[in-house]
Formats: C-alpha cells, structure tokens, sequence
C-alpha cells in the first residue's frame, strides 16, 4: 500500500530526501553528452581516411545543439497528453540511444548513422533541459524549491567534468568506449523512475473541466521579455566556452591541454556560485541578481582581453565562471516567479528552446558583430580576441538594460522579482518544504 503524502497547512506535499536526491539526478541525465567530447580526435582518426572532414566532426556535438531546440520544444506540446514523468523517461531512452554510435562500422555509412544517433541524443537532451528546472518548480515551493535550483546548477556543472574525465580516460583504449560510457548513467536514470514524483500540476491550457485550452496563453508579456533578453544574452555568454580553446592558441599561451585546465576552473566555480547564491546570496542582493551576474561575466570577459596572458584568463575565468553560476539560478527563479504554476513546464521549455537556437547562432552572429564595432583583428591573437571583445562592449550595454528594467520593475511591481526577500511571515509558510515525506 502507497504511504500518503504528507502535506503542510494549505494542501500542498512535502516531499524528502528521495525525491530531492531525484530531482538533483535529472540534471545529470542532461550532462550524458560530456562522455563523448574528448573523443572527437579520436572519431576524426578512425574517420578522417574516408574524407570526412574536421566540420563535419565537429557536427557530433553541433547537431545535438541544435536538436535541443526541438526537443525543448516537445515537452511543451506533449505535456498536454503525458504524464510528466512518462515525457522524462521518454527523453531518457533517446539520451541512451544515443550509445548507440558505438556500435557502428568506420565507413561513410557508418559515419551517417553515428550523426543519426546524435540527432536522437539531442532530442533527448533537449527535453530533459526544461524538465530538470520544471520537475523542481512543480515538486517544491519557498526556500527548498530555491535552494534545490541552484543547488541545480551546480551539480549540473560538477556532474558534466566527472564524465567527461571519465570519457576522456575510455577514449584513450577507443572512441567506441566513450559512447559506451554513457550507459554509466543507467543507475541515475533508475534512481529518477524509482524515486521522483509525478507533479500534481495540470498542464498549460488545461481548463477547470480538463479540457485543453490554449496553452500559450498561460505565457504573459513579461515571460517573453524574459526568454528574449535570455536567449540574446546567451549569445555573447557562450562565447566563452566556444573561444577559451582558440583564443589559447592563437596567442600562443598554450594548446589544448592549457584550454582544459582553465575551463575545469570555470566548472569549479559556476558550481560555487550557484552553491553560494542558493545558500546565502539569493533575497540578499535587492532584486538586481540578474544585472550583477551579467556585470561580473562582463568584467571577466573584459579582463581577459585586457590581461592577454595565463593569469589574466584564470582571474577572468574565475569571475565568469562564479557569475555565470548565479545567473543561471536566478533566471530560472525570476521566470517561475511570474508564469502561473500550471505553465512552468511550458515556459521552461521554451526559454530552453530560445537560449539553444541562440547558442547555435553564437559564432556567426559575434563574428559578424565583430568588425562593426572595429574588433575583429588582424592576426591570429587579435581574431582569436574578437568573441570576448565584443561580449565585453555589449556585455555593458546588456547591464545598463537589464538594470533599468529591474528598477523599473522594482518601482512599479517589486512583487514580481524573484530577488526582493519576502516578508517573514510568507517565508515561515513556505518553508514546510523541508519537512519529510
């Protein structure tokens, strides 16, 4: 016989340890991928011989970007018709499809179907982005629910440089075994079937009676605000981990060994910043969460442009990395803040979709923003430069918009940032979501 669910004074469940310990695994299930980055050199040596070049390789982590966008996309439509839970182990079994690469010959047909299977892998990734933050949103509420999100971000991150060594030590014996490696997560995925709750949260659109309304319309004005200048200001934040490896080598400081040092750094510290803003930082900062993480990955890119050296990239890196920790949390809690409950899942899922389109678009749209604002360069060092460089000089108009709005918004509705503390007594009745079930 099911144990009840214990509930606090206005009907809603107090869940535990399990289902908080579940929820913290559904973001690791969207860091499977990392297994197979450090063996793309190796992909490209086995496949290299039938004339597959070095673009088309580098499409075995471009496509699942880009399928992302779809699958984030998915979750929106089929959360209409499925039970959350149903969607997320749905989105597990592609992820793991995606192992499936192993197994395929080392011809230009074999090639084909490895990209095929990324394609399914990026779907799946794709829909288990928005579910990570939905699940947390619709299980939990008050301080357990902020703490859980960014606590999110940071197992996320920690999560992602455990596989990667990992796939990084079983690329060396073969590429094969790097996409193996990803059915190292089956014992999570059990874990999240075993454990996680389904949320007792009708879907967007769905009406008193259950029939299916129109779901968009649960999306105000001021979430799409939120997925523009999200998705827009991913474009400069992604420049930092699609130009570390190039801007190492085009200066000469070092090669790709050097880039995976410093990036491990930036983990270590997007993991403290979302570890520090979930514990302490979070209700402290006055509503201007978002502008302060934007001001600080700002700086970091402009330090290192101004400080071309090793230590101008670590100081840099750490300044990003720790603001890019607390940006992530806080766009997640200021968007929940303002979509109704039953429009989480729809509104998560398409900030998703709007911050991946974006990312995919990152290089393009820097590089022609490049030599309009005068920095694309000469010689390698300075083209290499050119992503941050213009991130740095947007960064700072970004900062002044998003601060305006923020005061603004503070002036005219401080109810709906997710930075301004509550009032005591609101907190004291949210945080039952510590309770056990």
């Amino acid at each position: 016989m099911a144990k009840e669910i214990t509930r606090d004074a206005e009907g809603r469940p107090i869940y535990g340890a399990t289902v908080k310990v579940a929820a913290m695994c559904v973001i690791m299930m969207q860091y499977v991928q990392s297994f197979v980055t450090p063996a793309l050199s190796a992909v490209r040596g086995a496949y290299g011989s039938l004339g597959i070049d070095t673009v088309m390789i580098q499409q075995i982590q471009g496509i699942p970007s880009l399928m992302a966008i779809f699958g984030a996309i998915l979750v929106g439509i089929l959360e209409r018709y499925m039970k959350k839970k149903h969607i997320l182990i749905l989105a597990m079994v592609l992820m793991f499809m995606g192992s499936l690469a192993a197994f395929v010959p080392e011809t230009t047909e074999g090639f084909w179907l490895l990209l095929a299977t990324r394609v399914l892998l990026g779907l799946g990734r794709g829909m288990i982005f928005p579910m990570a933050s939905s699940f947390i949103a619709d299980l939990f509420f008050g301080k357990v629910r902020d703490r859980l999100m960014s606590f999110k971000t940071a197992v996320g991150g920690l999560s992602g440089s455990v596989f990667q060594i990992l796939g990084g030590m079983l690329a060396v014996l073969s590429w094969r075994y790097a996409f193996i490696g990803m059915l190292m997560a089956v014992p999570i995925a059990i874990m999240i079937v075993v454990w996680l709750k389904e949320p007792e949260v009708k879907p967007a659109g769905t009406t008193a009676d259950g029939k299916k309304g129109n779901a968009l319309k649960s999306i105000t004005p001021i979430c799409w605000l939120i997925f523009v200048l999200a998705g827009v200001w991913n474009i400069f934040q992604f420049s930092y981990m699609t130009s570390m490896s190039l801007t190492l080598a085009g200066t000469g400081l070092g090669a790709t060994d050097m880039a995976g040092w410093i990036m491990s750094f930036e983990t270590i510290m997007s993991a403290v910043g979302a570890v520090c803003y979930g514990a302490f930082m979070k209700g402290r900062l006055g509503g201007f969460d978002l502008p302060i993480a934007i001001g600080l990955e700002t700086l970091g890119f402009a330090i290192m442009c101004f400080q071309v050296n090793v230590t101008g990239f670590v100081v840099g890196t750490f300044i990003y990395g720790f603001a890019f920790g607390v940006f992530n949390p806080a766009l997640i809690l200021q968007l929940v803040k303002v979509l109704p409950k039953e429009g989480a899942t729809l509104g998560l899922s398409i900030l998703a979709g709007a911050q991946n389109l974006c990312q995919f678009f990152s290089a393009p749209v820097l590089a022609f923003l490049a030599p309009l604002l005068g920095v694309a360069g000469v010689d390698e060092a300075t083209k290499s430069l050119a992503n941050w460089n213009v991130s740095w000089r947007l960064g700072i108009v970004y900062f002044v918009i998003v601060l305006a709005i923020i005061i603004f918004a503070k002036a005219r509705a401080p109810h709906m940032l997710a930075g301004v503390k509550a009032p005591a007594a609101v907190e004291s009745g949210e945080a039952g979501g510590d309770g056990k079930q």
